[in-house]
């Protein structure tokens, strides 16, 4: 099933993209990847990803005149979106990817329908009164980190603690090991106005090689409103979040241990000691319901 755009809402988009198709003769798939990764670098000011589909056409022989004719093509296409999500109030961008994957194998995923994600989010928040107490220190944790897609389930669950709660503060949290997908999420986040994390890897092995940083609150700083994290930053997400232990402490129970052995003198029992049972490793302090949206956050930033 997907998420049906009328004609005059998805064709915002995919004008403009299907006409740098026609001209470059590069396949939907190309176009729309190449529309996701310029956008994402756009938010992020990384120019040299930015201007990496419009070297690749200058290397094919054509002129700067042509490069920024298509370069122009690529930032309708993503204003078309803005306006398209202002018409619809809906998940264009999935929309968008649904509608090239009916005619294109490449557009692999399927992303729940629209009136099923709304309908899951009023079960997860049907009313204030169902919500723990949130404050800015300690926010609600609010995400999809099965495979966030487009991140459809997320934006409808921000829309439906914007409409119960709107000042409860809020950070969203995406999850999805296939890179278009993830980058589809960020560029929800930012146009929805949600501060949170976009992960790309394996969330079943807790594993993320790419996280990012969404905040538009960063733009009063002067500073883009997403940035990607570095490994260590990257790490304490995964700490924090999901529990995952930092190198940094398992690096101290080692030399603990090391030590411990190095003073230890007394002569091994003859009878192996009764084992201490272990102490329970508390859950992480995760609210994973769909995700509601976050304007209420306006300052959070933990790598501030």
């Amino acid at each position: 099933m997907t998420t049906l755009l009328e004609p005059e809402h998805c064709e915002h988009v995919t004008d403009p993209l299907d006409d740098i198709s026609q001209q470059t003769g590069d396949s939907p798939y190309q176009v729309f990847s190449d529309w996701i990764n310029m956008a994402v670098a756009s938010f992020s000011g990384d120019e040299d990803a930015y201007q990496k589909p419009l070297d690749r056409y200058r290397a094919d022989g054509r002129d700067e005149e042509t490069v920024r004719k298509f370069a122009t093509l690529h930032a309708n296409a993503l204003g078309g979106l803005v306006l398209a999500m202002e018409e619809t109030q809906e998940d264009v961008l999935g929309g968008v990817y649904e509608h090239y994957g009916l005619t294109s194998e490449h557009f692999a995923q399927y992303f729940t329908p629209g009136a099923l994600s709304r309908t899951m989010a009023h079960m997860e928040l049907p009313d204030a009164d169902s919500l723990r107490e949130a404050t800015p220190e300690d926010p609600l944790v609010i995400g999809d980190i099965s495979g966030c897609g487009s991140g459809r389930l997320i934006v409808d669950s921000a829309r439906r603690l914007r409409d119960i709660a709107p000042e409860t503060p809020a950070v969203y949290l995406g999850y999805d090991k296939d890179p278009l997908c993830a980058k589809m999420a960020v560029l929800n986040f930012v146009l929805n106005d949600m501060t949170g994390y976009v992960l790309l890897g394996d969330a079943l092995k807790l594993d993320a090689r790419r996280v990012w940083f969404i905040s538009t609150s960063q733009l009063v700083r002067g500073d883009h409103p997403v940035r990607e994290l570095d490994s260590r930053e990257r790490d304490r997400v995964l700490s924090r979040f999901f529990g995952v232990p930092l190198a940094d402490d398992l690096d101290d129970d080692t030399d603990a241990g090391a030590a411990q052995e190095e003073t230890d003198t007394k002569p091994e029992p003859e009878v192996d000691p009764e084992p201490t049972p272990e102490e329970p490793t508390p859950a992480p302090n995760l609210d994973v319901a769909l995700d509601p949206n976050e304007t209420s956050q306006a300052g959070f930033d933990e790598f501030a």
